[in-house]
């Protein structure tokens, strides 16, 4: 075995290099988010009066012209909560007979999407009786038109509204099937009320995936409700307005969460099903966005069909990426690049690896965001092998959200971008990227400059994946652009593994052994100026959808040096060499999915 003072250095490619530079996109200034602000006060203090209501007032439609269905699977267990009851969503769960329980979903900003954009309609649709299903709706139904078939200000915010709405049309069957007559004639007058609204409004609606959830809706409510063509038209103005601002040239998004750009793939390809079921032409701007968008998801994917704990992915339903890229009907490969947005994937035979140079969103689009810039993960074939922790609920949100959740270096026990409670402050603002792909394999150098007015350093990340993807070389340098504090500053390097991952230290600390659940072995080794650097094992927590595991992380802790630089050297190596070419699978997009999660075969895009 490689005695772990042998560590090459990230060698030179031979390639073509590609430069990019990565800025932090700002959001309005100050001034003319304060006079939107006032605008929409004042236009709900209108909205609020008699007038307005009766101005919503118009054509009785009598029945819907049509209702595509819903295509996305719901949450099997949700739905069940609901036949006996309760409504679970995240950590809250509210009794549906409760006579305040409209209210109470009204005020709970976490729950309020859910409930009052009636997306627990799509649970509802997933038991297996359809009878105690729709009396569920119904009962729900008649609540929310008893409480809210007037103006409110959060049940009528223009997302809310649009959710609502398609929602309605997708599920009518749900929602219409009672024999009261004067119920149904109800429910249809109070969709052509909100859309008339929702016209009005759809514009208002918050830059991102609130402005696209509003113009779906009105969209949908055009198609499939009497008279609607001006809905249509004007829904049809605001997507395209709402997508050619908040999805880039390289099919990311500019939050850069993975699922507002799951959510926005998902509203389009609903579109184009309600178009196809009315026998309308589809716009050509759908397909040309989802064309953009699935290359950009694929390149999100490991092997096993899962998405890359990058910026709160990783809670996705079991299957439900692979369905989207099935339904998208787009055939683009998985993107190496994504130079607007700053993601990175490079695939080595069977070894992936994805790395996250994507800039902090902007102000406006950061709620929720993680600092975990210049983060990776990597797998090998169907198993993963370093992670970031992942996203999750209540106590454990914040910490999934720090620098130190992520695989990355963390300096000073500083986030690399400040995190509050709404959303990212002060930290990143540019990021310089360079990669090579060479014939001995693919490197990349980053560096971003999160700590350069609060500590005076910054952080350069090199990364080379051999041709063969059996040997990734790291080095992590902190290059210092003044004085260091007389305290001292302290560096960690943390490397987080999968659950499946079994490890234990070896050559005194210098390396740790990894086996995976394939039984195949991997060594990672460290290095640096410091002769006493070592790596030590810690506990960790890895975050999905299926809940909270307890895992393991490699931590490497040192200390900046005087010098102009402080530098780590480190690797991962396949132990036995390369993996032999007949065990790679085929197939490269075959994924498992859940029975409560339908998938359809995504043919090899990797």
């Amino acid at each position: 075995m490689t005695t772990p003072a042998a560590i090459p250095p990230p060698p030179a490619e031979d390639g073509h290099t590609d430069h990019r530079q990565i800025v932090r996109q700002t959001g309005l200034p100050l001034l003319a988010r304060i006079r939107e602000r006032l605008v929409c006060s004042l236009r709900r203090y209108g909205y609020e009066t008699r007038l307005y209501d009766w101005r919503l007032k118009g054509r009785h439609p009598l029945r819907l012209l049509g209702t595509p269905g819903d295509p996305w699977p719901g949450d099997r267990d949700a739905g069940h909560s609901l036949v006996n009851g309760f409504l679970s969503y995240k950590d809250v769960r509210l009794e549906i007979e409760d006579p305040d329980f409209w209210e109470r979903a009204a005020s709970m900003s976490a729950l309020r999407p859910y409930a009052l954009g009636f997306l627990w309609l799509r649970d509802l649709a997933s038991v297996s009786d359809p009878r105690r299903a729709r009396a569920v709706a119904e009962i729900l139904t008649r609540g929310w038109i008893t409480r809210f078939s007037q103006f409110h200000a959060a049940a009528w915010a223009p997302a809310e509204t649009g959710e609502r709405l398609g929602m309605w049309l997708l599920h009518a069957p749900l929602i219409l099937a009672s024999n009261d007559l004067v119920y149904r004639s109800t429910i249809l007058n109070a969709m052509a009320r909100q859309a008339r609204h929702l016209m009005r409004v759809s514009g208002d609606a918050a830059p991102g995936l609130p402005a696209i959830t509003a113009a779906t809706g009105l969209i949908l409510c055009g198609l499939l409700l009497p008279d609607g063509a001006s809905w249509r038209m004007r829904g049809e103005q605001h997507l395209a307005e709402s997508l050619g601002s908040f999805v880039l040239p390289d099919g990311g998004v500019l939050s850069n969460r993975p699922s507002d750009l799951i959510a926005v793939m998902q509203s389009l390809i609903t579109l184009r099903r309600a178009y196809e079921d009315r026998m309308e032409e589809v716009p050509h701007l759908i397909q040309r966005t989802l064309d953009r968008m699935a290359p950009f998801l694929r390149a999100l994917r490991h092997p096993d069909g899962t998405l890359a704990h990058v910026n709160g992915a990783g809670r996705e339903p079991e299957g439900l990426t692979g369905l989207i890229l099935s339904l998208s009907q787009a055939d683009g490969k998985a993107l190496t690049s994504a130079p607007y947005s700053g993601l990175m994937r490079v695939q080595a035979r069977r070894t992936v690896l994805i790395f996250d140079a994507m800039a902090p969103p902007p102000v406006h689009l950061s709620a929720g965001a993680h600092a975990g810039t210049l983060a990776f993960e990597l797998s090998d074939d169907r198993d993963r092998l370093v992670v970031n922790m992942g996203t999750a609920d209540g106590a454990l949100a914040s910490l999934a959200r720090t620098t130190a959740a992520h695989s990355t270096l963390v300096l000073g026990d500083r986030n690399t971008t400040e995190i509050h409670d709404n959303g990212l402050g002060n930290g990143i603002q540019r990021i310089t990227v360079e990669r090579n792909d060479g014939k001995g394999g693919t490197l990349i150098v980053a560096s971003h400059d999160g700590y350069h007015r609060r500590l005076r350093c910054d952080h350069r990340r090199t990364l080379h994946l051999n041709k063969s993807g059996d040997r990734l070389i790291g080095r992590d340098e902190i290059l210092l652009n003044g004085r260091l504090p007389k305290t001292g500053l302290m560096f960690d390097l943390r490397f987080h593994l999968h659950p499946g991952v079994t490890a234990s230290t070896t050559h005194g600390g210098a390396g740790v052994l990894l086996r995976l659940s394939s039984r195949h072995g991997w060594l990672f080794r460290v290095t640096g100026e410091d002769s006493n650097l070592k790596a030590s094992l810690e506990d960790s927590l890895y975050l999905d959808h299926k809940g909270v595991h307890k895992s393991l992380q490699i931590l490497v802790r040192g200390a900046v040096t005087d010098a102009k630089s402080t530098c780590v050297d480190w690797s991962f190596e396949r132990l036995g060499g390369k993996r032999p070419a007949e065990q790679t699978p085929k197939n490269t997009d075959a994924i498992t999915g859940s029975a409560a999660v339908p998938t359809s075969p995504d043919s090899s895009k990797e």
